[in-house]
């Protein structure tokens, strides 16, 4: 089953996407029969799904398909034809193979379906779970959707050992709290704008597989020998895309979904040091704030994964779940400071003597200092922070994302930092740590040398 605007017709005797059967009934809703769901908390959704919290698959579903009709008025004729490539493709069925879409299935967790993005490598071990009415392709994310809950009454003919199976499936690592284990597929297309051409490529020059790996954040990962990313890395590291070959790359492809409207407006502020973009989804409310980072990287995630269609909030919790560096940004008076920012003297771990050696005291003096603070008002800006410092944020701060979404403080004009935005009387404004909340987050204290 597929849906968007012009896709063939599936071979399968499912209906169309917008022909779907809508719950009538509990069973068939994307909750579980028989749970009570305004009793049972809702669990967190998977970072870069398409789902939010409380959302069943029928009401994804139809989000996007909403979103894929205004998509196709923009698309120009090359896009639509291959997109259209795509769709026939899927149409026969079959899992998506090592480079294909990528495949999100909805597992079952306390009685609601959770959307999550599956290796392409466990999705086709258990595709023949799920019947061909319960398995949607996206053409235009070049997505698949599984979910028993889009034909709850179908079972499929299973023709492989469940047990062994499940064992499998739960032989996943958990991850540690404050942690968001991230798809290598989807990491590489969102943030190095990684395309997978179609056709063979001719040899080209491309970095070491483990330098590949370790680019992408994770050393174990084992690369496919077809798989062209080492090459596009290789002109990345050169500063030199514009050789690379078009195919490999959204920003250069001819059919990227780059060139259609963004539906945001972005501002560049050049500094003394660095280059910051401000990034404010177009209909969102004065009152709300912008989103300012470092990486124009991030700034073209955030746009390839549409979250801005659903508010600044929504880009928010999605960018504390990444882990990434940002800033909520505030229009405020562009007058200077009325006071200097107030020292952190008592926020320090303190000195040791030459040749100390930490002790436990030592870990457990740090915990205290940490989690005190980040559990003070200023606590919650460590969460803009990415990196370590956002990490242990994460760890400590159990509702990270609706911190991170508050008003700013009312000390902004004394402890945050400003830029210029080109009017006499406002600039933008963003809450920063001091040098010294971040040694204390980080666990730095001073040993003497003895010299």
């Amino acid at each position: 089953m597929s849906f968007g605007a012009s896709t063939p017709p599936s071979p399968h005797p499912a209906a169309s996407f917008s022909a779907l059967p809508f719950p009538t009934a509990e069973c068939s809703s994307g909750y579980k029969e028989g749970v009570d769901v305004h009793a049972v908390a809702f669990p967190a959704v998977e970072p870069g799904s398409n789902q939010k919290e409380g959302e069943d698959v029928h009401t994804v579903m139809e989000r996007c398909r909403l979103r894929n009709e205004k998509c196709a008025q923009h698309k120009s004729a090359e896009a639509r034809s291959s997109r259209l490539d795509r769709a026939a493709h899927a149409s026969a069925g079959a899992a998506p193979g090592k480079h294909g879409a990528r495949v999100f299935i909805w597992d079952e967790e306390g009685g609601f379906f959770i959307q999550r993005v599956y290796n392409r490598q466990k999705a086709a071990e258990m595709w023949d779970e799920f019947t061909p009415a319960q398995r949607i392709y996206n053409s235009f994310s070049n997505q698949w959707d599984l979910c028993t809950a889009l034909a709850p009454s179908e079972e499929p003919e299973l023709t492989y050992d469940l047990e062994s199976a499940d064992r499998d499936r739960g032989a996943d690592v958990e991850t540690l709290p404050g942690w968001q284990k991230q798809d290598v597929q989807t990491k590489i297309s969102l943030h190095f704008s990684f395309t997978e051409p179609i056709s063979p490529q001719q040899p080209q020059p491309k970095i070491q597989s483990k330098a590949c790996a370790w680019t992408v954040g994770d050393e174990t990962w084992a690369i496919p020998e077809t798989l062209a990313l080492p090459t596009l890395l290789h002109y990345i590291l050169q500063g030199d895309l514009g050789a690379a070959p078009a195919n490999l790359c959204d920003l250069t492809s001819p059919d990227s979904d780059l060139i259609n409207d963004w539906n945001v407006d972005i501002t560049v502020f050049r500094q003394q040091d660095k280059t910051l973009y401000e990034i404010c989804p177009r209909g969102s409310e004065a009152s709300s704030p912008g989103i300012l980072v470092e990486s124009a990287a991030t700034a073209l995630q955030i746009i390839r994964s549409d979250w801005v269609y659903d508010g600044v909030e929504y880009v928010i919790r999605n960018l504390v779940k990444l882990g990434a560096a940002f800033h909520p940004s505030w229009q405020r008076p562009a007058h200077l400071r009325t006071s200097p920012a107030p020292l952190s003297s008592r926020l320090t771990l303190g000195r040791r003597p030459a040749g100390y050696i930490p002790t436990l005291l030592d870990f457990g003096v740090y915990v205290q200092y940490r989690d005190g603070f980040l559990h003070s008002s200023r606590g919650r800006v460590a969460l803009f922070y990415g990196g370590i410092v956002g990490r242990l944020a994460r760890l400590v701060l159990s509702d990270s994302e609706g911190l991170a979404c508050l008003e700013a403080s009312e000390d902004i004009l004394d402890t945050g930092a400003r830029v210029a935005s080109g009017n006499g009387e406002e600039a933008l404004w963003y809450e920063t740590l001091m040098k010294e909340e971040i040694r204390v987050i980080c666990g730095v204290y001073v040993i003497e040398t003895g010299t």
